[in-house]
């Protein structure tokens, strides 16, 4: 008879799975041998709450709801109001064999042993409720949907300010070095293009001082780049996007710094003498200087630390009292002074901690400030409260590319991918998400469907059903294509000719049903239905409404009798169904609200 396996086993206090929702609930979460148990209970208590008589703390029993499941695990989730702030607890478990032990922060124990358990020192604990400590992001962002863009291939709105041999504008390929002269100008003359798209939150690849068309290797953080404009343009960017209702989100590369820095070059000029030595990673003097005609000359054997091994990005020494104090001034200024409304932080995962708790302690203006790390892996380390607001959720980036672009993972699989997404973060984390399905550091999400467009707008429609804020990235919307970089940075193509009009009007529709119908996105619980082959269904609710969404990743039609749609309208092709069947098109996404 198969025992209860209690390797599978797993609960952290004071981590992902126990949290703070808010001031008044705790969030717990107990992960466990996928269809080992039959139910568990949460025995809680006030650690302090003793009974008189019996001397025994006073716990109560209560029943956690599955939330979800893989191949593997399933995931029991219950939500709790202490009854003063503090909380100790243990797990009941019940397994399928009618067995029974009990999981403490001591171990497992035979259920005979509960009357020792009650009288305390075994539970798990959360100490104390303290507010300062609950994760609380901008409630903006829950309503936001970004739109991506690499400013030097956005629009070119004034050609006085071009670069030197600044090329016409889409009339060859991009490359890592050539130039098309995209500029603020051009992204404030089409801001009537993303307003008509329905997007509320533009995200700004670097517009500081560079040598490079990318940007990412900063010459000077206080001033706009001469090539995209002046801090007068950027203002007046700022405030249009204000007045379209737009959040505006500007990128930090705090990391690293750019090689024609003055600041670094006052190192390669004076070596161990530059006030600014120890702003870096030095290994040992002399730096060697850089060969500046090329931007893309990687060299592993340099005697200082950089970004990658790429020499003309050293990297900042952050732990440095001066480098830090300059950095949090340049975090404050723009937020402060412009209006900026939020940060995207580069290669965050490379930076101290204590850096990033200091910045967000600098930039936060009333809690409205969004903080955007990127990281690429699980990143629970920055997401306590104390740093980042989200990361661009590349989890859900790769699970989607898989699964519909890729075709390379079961449809099982997916939901195995998507379900661990879901419980891997706090529930007040996940909208925070900065949910992308291609960006300037990828293939182009087009490109990666093989230009198979009934593809591409499944993978987008799924995403929009997905807790998160969405991001457009700038083309996306017209069907532009384009392999890795530097293929994903073309020019944005003008010529509205040219446009699918199909996916134009797809994504349209996207971005007016994540406003209208919010369940859909960051205020709804998602939970699977039923997955086979390349069929999944699923639902968003919450405790007033229910929506159930069909997605075939297959080439052939389903036919689907589900009498309970009879008469309902289908939210993304606005049909009434007549009938108790439903036909699901090959490569097709389908909602409908059925409460």
């Amino acid at each position: 008879m198969n025992k209860i396996e209690k390797s599978a086993i797993i609960h952290i206090p004071k981590s992902n799975m126990a949290y703070a929702y808010d001031e008044e609930k705790i969030h717990i979460i107990l992960r466990t041998k996928k269809d080992d148990l039959v139910k568990v209970e949460l025995w809680c208590t006030d650690p302090f709450d003793v009974t008189k008589k019996e001397n025994l703390l006073n716990f109560k029993a209560f029943d956690m709801k599955k939330t979800g499941s893989t191949t593997e695990y399933d995931y029991w989730f219950i939500e709790i109001k202490p009854k003063d702030k503090r909380l100790t607890y243990f797990f009941n478990l019940y397994g399928q064999c009618q067995d029974n032990i009990l999981f403490t922060e001591k171990g497992f124990f035979d259920i005979d042993i509960l009357p020792k358990i009650l009288q305390g020192g075994f539970g798990f604990t959360f100490p104390w409720m303290n507010p300062v400590d609950i994760f609380e992001a901008p409630r903006w962002i829950k309503d936001t949907i970004w739109y991506q863009i690499f400013p030097e291939r956005f629009a070119n709105g004034d050609q006085a300010i071009n670069p030197p041999e600044t090329l016409d504008w889409g009339s060859t390929e991009p490359t890592p070095d050539n130039f098309f002269g995209g500029d603020l100008q051009g992204i404030i003359n089409n801001l009537d293009h993303l307003a008509d798209l329905g997007v509320n939150g533009l995200y700004l690849c670097p517009i500081f001082k560079a040598s490079t068309n990318h940007k990412y290797d900063t010459v000077d953080y206080f001033e706009i780049d001469p090539n995209f404009g002046n801090k007068d343009k950027f203002r007046e960017l700022v405030d249009k996007c204000h007045s379209y209702g737009i959040k505006i989100m500007i990128d930090g590369v705090f990391n690293h710094i750019g090689y024609k820095s003055p600041i670094w070059q006052d190192v390669v000029k004076n070596q161990e003498n530059s006030k600014y030595k120890n702003w870096f990673f030095v290994k040992e003097f002399p730096v060697e200087a850089m060969d500046e005609t090329s931007h893309q000359n990687n060299v592993k054997e340099l005697n200082y630390h950089t970004f990658s091994y790429n020499g003309y990005m050293p990297k900042f020494n952050t732990s440095n009292k001066e480098a830090r104090d300059y950095l949090l001034e340049v975090g404050r200024y723009w937020v402060e002074e412009f209006g900026v409304d939020a940060w995207r932080l580069d290669v965050a995962n490379e930076v101290d901690h204590k850096f990033w708790r200091s910045f967000r302690n600098k930039v936060k203006m009333n809690n409205s400030t969004y903080i955007l790390g990127e990281i690429w892996t699980e990143a629970n380390a920055w997401l306590k409260g104390d740093q980042f607001d989200g990361v661009m959720n590349y989890f859900l980036t790769s699970a989607i590319s898989d699964f519909i672009a890729q075709n390379s993972i079961s449809a099982e699989t997916f939901k195995d991918r998507i379900t661990n997404v879901l419980h891997i973060y706090p529930k007040n984390v996940l909208p925070g998400m900065f949910n992308c399905l291609d960006s300037h550091d990828t293939p182009r999400l087009l490109t990666q469907c093989g230009d198979r467009i009934e593809k591409f707008l499944l993978a987008y429609s799924f995403l929009f059903t997905c807790v998160g804020a969405p991001s457009i990235y700038y083309g996306d919307e017209i069907g532009m294509n384009g392999d890795n970089d530097p293929g994903c940075r073309k020019c944005m193509n003008w010529n509205k000719s040219e446009w699918n009009q199909q996916i134009f009007a797809h994504f349209k529709n996207l971005c007016n049903l994540r406003k209208t119908h919010p369940i859909l996105g960051s205020y709804g619980e998602m939970k699977f239905n039923f997955v086979s082959d390349h069929y999944i269904e699923y639902s968003k609710f919450d405790e007033q409404n229910r929506y159930v969404i069909f997605l075939n990743n297959s080439e052939n039609s389903l036919i689907l009798t589900k009498p309970n749609l009879k008469g309902k309208t289908e939210l993304i092709t606005n049909q009434l169904e007549q009938k108790d069947e439903i036909v699901l098109a090959s490569n097709s996404l389908r909602i409908y609200k059925i409460q």
